[in-house]
């Protein structure tokens, strides 16, 4: 667990761990990164790195959950001016968002950790179960389930777009999942 005090000096140890714990995981493994590895990296004292988190891996749920905090507002200020009326046309944005904002994807991919960032997105769809069972006329049985598919969606979009070298620009890559989302699915099971 992380616990950084809303002071400047926690915040900016914290975010010196994060760039040394960043630059650490371009080099070598994940797993074999030690808390002297980071400290010495991020030009921080032992006391600091624990003052701030209880272990390495809570680094990345900081980050993550600042990113998500971003996505939030994000999405938020997008709806109010250009709108979206179902989950499709979330895709756009959401990519836009990403397309900027990528590093914390890949990290926890290299430390095998994409489902800090699966839990973040769950968590992002939970206040929206309500607009999910109207829009889609599923029972709230069943709503658990469409978080569940658009959460492995969008996952995996984004992993793999972002492991490809986001070679698509978002607009034209989230027009087309559209598109191929919208084709009839028998016509898929013929292929």
């Amino acid at each position: 667990m992380y616990h950084i005090k809303k002071d400047q000096r926690s915040i900016r140890s914290s975010e010196m761990l994060y760039d040394g714990l960043a630059g650490l995981m371009r080099e070598r493994d994940f797993a074999e990164i030690t808390v002297t590895d980071l400290v010495e990296a991020a030009n921080v004292g032992r006391t600091t790195f624990y003052r701030n988190f209880d272990e390495i891996e809570d680094i990345l749920h900081m980050r993550n959950d600042q990113v998500f905090d971003g996505l939030k507002k994000y999405l938020s200020e997008y709806r109010k001016t250009i709108g979206f009326d179902n989950r499709s046309e979330m895709l756009k944005p959401i990519l836009r968002y990403f397309y900027l904002n990528s590093e914390i994807i890949e990290l926890l991919f290299i430390a095998h950790r994409i489902d800090i960032f699966s839990q973040s997105f769950r968590r992002l769809m939970e206040p929206f179960k309500p607009i999910l069972v109207s829009k889609n006329d599923v029972g709230e049985d069943y709503v658990d389930y469409l978080i569940a598919i658009n959460t492995g969606v969008v996952t995996n979009i984004l992993t793999h777009w972002i492991k490809s070298g986001k070679k698509q620009a978002p607009d034209d890559l989230a027009d087309t999942i559209k598109l191929m989302m919208n084709t009839d699915v028998s016509h898929w099971a013929s292929i």
